[in-house]
């Protein structure tokens, strides 16, 4: 078996070190669990993108890092006028647009995942001014410039304070994350384009010369911001392979708690409909892994049916099914950091079961028929 694997994270400044690291860590910590005995190179940077081999017994991967880190640098928030204009843009594009009513009837915790940062801004503001002004008081009696510097001063701190808070619970990561989507949406991010035709030239080119050899997949895997990514990078490579007339079979997508409506529930998204609905209209395997517990993704949600795009294709909806994977203990641990449930899809698990990640891409056998097999289970 022969594999290629484009692996597309999701908003994060980290490169692809961190995500080698994690990956190398988890696949040798899966071996226990799934005692395929895998095993993964060094980290290789001599070619287009980094990538490292995955090695099994009967079977060969090439894991390819496909990274657009600094495009996330440059449009994270640092500051708190930043996260202010996070929160007016949201404010915008989400409640203004009247789309929150899409969210409220479709998926009502993501709603909640986008106000969470408003909510915790203002509550955190108001207990600090409510503070401030408390001081104030008890200090103007006696000196009133002491006490308008003593005021001065504490806002700075309770905003110091609030920003370090916010960062720990990835209060400002989500809001910056809707931001950005919403630009996405209207093209506005303007690095973004070249980057995509970028990873969908070498990675149709690596399928057409791959595509010949009997047991061969690529898979195009993306988690979180990236599968809205992949969505763009697929229909390019669709559209090269309907215009050398080549047969996509073994082309397949693998998204891992996509935050696909982000954009698809935009009013103004008219270009990524179309490459969405060219996508879903294309013979190609697509599987859509979420999961409930994780608070910032849209778990089961049919965004192509939402969006009113007739499909032939449409992705298979499956749930990751994690607390089937955990013990109970270490299922409730999870369940109270969101963040780590975000990720979970990268992790090694401690119970052998539907989701296996490293299976997926490095063990024998398709992608389709893994899945398919564990769904029926």
């Amino acid at each position: 078996m022969l594999r290629d694997v484009f692996y597309i994270g999701g908003y994060d400044p980290r490169s692809y070190r961190y995500y080698y690291a994690l990956l190398k860590k988890n696949l040798l910590k899966q071996n226990a669990i799934n005692h395929l005995d895998l095993e993964i190179s060094s980290c290789f940077t001599n070619s287009q993108f980094p990538f490292c081999k995955i090695t099994h017994q009967q079977a060969l991967s090439y894991y390819y890092f496909l990274e657009w880190n600094e495009i996330v640098k440059k449009y994270w928030s640092r500051s708190i006028l930043d996260f202010v204009l996070d929160f007016i843009y949201f404010f915008k594009m989400y409640i203004l647009s009247g789309i929150f009513v899409t969210f409220i009837k479709e998926s009502k915790t993501q709603l909640v995942a986008g106000l969470y940062p408003i909510l915790y801004f203002t509550l955190g503001y108001s207990l600090a001014f409510a503070c401030i002004y408390f001081l104030f008081l008890t200090l103007k009696e006696w000196n009133l410039f002491f006490a308008i510097f003593m005021a001065f001063v504490m806002v700075l701190a309770f905003s110091k304070l609030i920003i370090y808070g916010g960062k720990k619970i990835a209060v400002f990561w989500l809001s910056n994350i809707y931001a950005f989507c919403a630009k996405y949406a209207l093209n506005k991010i303007e690095e973004i384009d070249g980057l995509i035709d970028g990873f969908a030239k070498v990675i149709y080119h690596k399928f057409k010369e791959h595509r010949n050899i009997k047991d061969y997949e690529l898979i195009l895997s993306a988690h979180s911001v990236g599968t809205i990514l992949a969505v763009n990078i697929a229909a390019k490579v669709i559209a090269r392979a309907n215009k050398e007339g080549i047969s996509l079979e073994g082309f397949k997508m693998l998204t891992l708690g996509e935050c696909i409506p982000l954009v698809s529930f935009q009013k103004d998204y008219q270009a990524f409909k179309r490459d969405l609905e060219l996508l879903v209209n294309t013979p190609i395997v697509w599987f859509d892994i979420t999961s409930p517990i994780d608070g910032a993704c849209f778990p089961f949600v049919d965004f192509v049916r939402i969006s009113k795009i007739e499909a032939k294709f449409p992705p298979i909806y499956l749930s990751a099914r994690f607390h089937k994977l955990f013990t109970p203990q270490s299922y409730k641990e999870i369940r109270r950091n969101r963040y780590l449930a975000h990720f979970l899809y990268l992790y090694a698990t401690e119970i052998i079961g539907v989701y296996d990640y490293f299976n997926f891409i490095g063990g024998i056998d398709t992608l389709e028929t893994k899945l398919l097999r564990s769904k029926n289970e």
